[in-house]
């Protein structure tokens, strides 16, 4: 039976992965641009699936450079509804409440958005890659206990996260690559050993 991931373990296993550094850059660079993030999109894409297939944390190659740009499309439309929706609804809540003068209610509004809505992402392509239909996402609600059900340990990731994009916007490109990078790795482990332990009690 899978033990529950340890955070700290899988970021260390996915700094020592042998094609980091060549990923991130290339990753990065194309998140900077329009039309092209699509093949980094894909990379990110590829890289969930490697972990739901075999189990194991392992950097797919810069390769099928048209499979990339296909799964790109896939990761971005999953990502639009799961992550930047709720991202940009927060988003004009706390600009409302900017306007009134609650700045100390709309900061924390939306980093707590910001958290949850990359959770959902994460389970929601996690969800979309065990068929890929996209009929499986209209189970909100599962795909809501999904990225529930385990967050406490989720916290320390989804805090990594955020502090990625708080202290590097400008680096928009990276901020994005390395931070969903390792969201997947850490959710997709996680949601297998919490699947092996319930097919294990069945």
């Amino acid at each position: 039976m899978k033990k529950t991931p340890i955070f700290e373990e899988i970021f260390m296993r996915l700094l020592r992965q042998p094609r980091i550094v060549t990923s991130v850059v290339i990753g990065s660079v194309l998140a900077f641009i329009p039309i092209a993030n699509l093949f980094a999109f894909g990379y990110l894409y590829r890289f969930a699936a490697t972990i739901r297939g075999s189990g194991i944390l392992s950097l797919p190659e810069w390769s099928d450079w048209q499979g990339l740009f296909f799964d790109g499309m896939r990761f971005a439309l999953i990502w639009l509804v799961f992550w930047c929706l709720p991202v940009a609804s927060a988003w004009l809540v706390a600009a409302g409440f900017n306007q009134l003068g609650l700045s100390a209610i709309a900061y924390p509004l939306l980093s707590m958005v910001f958290a949850v809505a990359s959770l959902l992402f994460c389970a929601a392509l996690y969800r979309f890659q065990s068929r890929g239909d996209f009929t499986d996402l209209r189970d909100v609600a599962l795909i809501w206990r999904m990225a529930t059900v385990d967050w406490k340990s989720c916290i320390i990731p989804a805090l990594v996260a955020l502090g990625i994009i708080a202290f590097a916007k400008p680096l928009y490109g990276l901020v994005f690559f390395t931070g969903f990078l390792i969201l997947i790795a850490f959710t997709s482990l996680s949601y297998q050993a919490i699947e092996q332990r319930f097919y294990k009690s069945r």
